[in-house]
């Protein structure tokens, strides 16, 4: 029996999975509190589409499709599929929170959201939720 390794393709959409498992991201994720919009839609973008940061930082309003008949983003010239619920649901919160801009994310005090930002705060919801995981690992490696 062969196994293919690559992941699965849905027309010129890249379907992607994490390396950590999925129960391990998922009690991370569930630390977050629901008042923090920006770490809910970035951590979970990140977990469902496998962006690195500096694209995620990088993404604007024209990288997003939320309305089509499925979501994507787009990262370079490809699209990828948001396959979690949770992902579009954080996103649209956020989105409709954020002030207007071009783009997507963006710190609270209006700076550029960067990889410190991130990285500090992933680092503090796994030792909340006692686990090991880097942002690296979030996005599958």
């Amino acid at each position: 029996m062969v196994i293919n390794p690559a992941p699965p393709w849905v027309g010129p959409v890249r379907v992607l999975r994490t390396a950590r498992p999925r129960r391990t991201v998922e009690q991370v994720l569930a630390t977050i509190p629901a008042t923090q919009w920006l770490d809910q839609a970035v951590f979970w973008l990140m977990y469902d589409t496998q962006l690195r940061v500096l694209p995620l930082c990088r993404l604007t309003m024209a990288d997003l499709d939320l309305a089509g008949p499925l979501p994507m983003v787009r990262c370079g010239a490809r699209w990828r599929l948001l396959t979690e619920a949770p992902t579009v649901t954080a996103l649209t919160a956020y989105l409709s929170l954020r002030s207007p801009t071009s783009s997507c994310f963006a710190l609270p005090t209006g700076l550029p959201l960067d990889l410190a930002y991130l990285d500090q705060h992933w680092r503090m919801y796994c030792q909340r939720a006692g686990v090991n995981c880097t942002l690296r690992e979030l996005r599958g490696g």
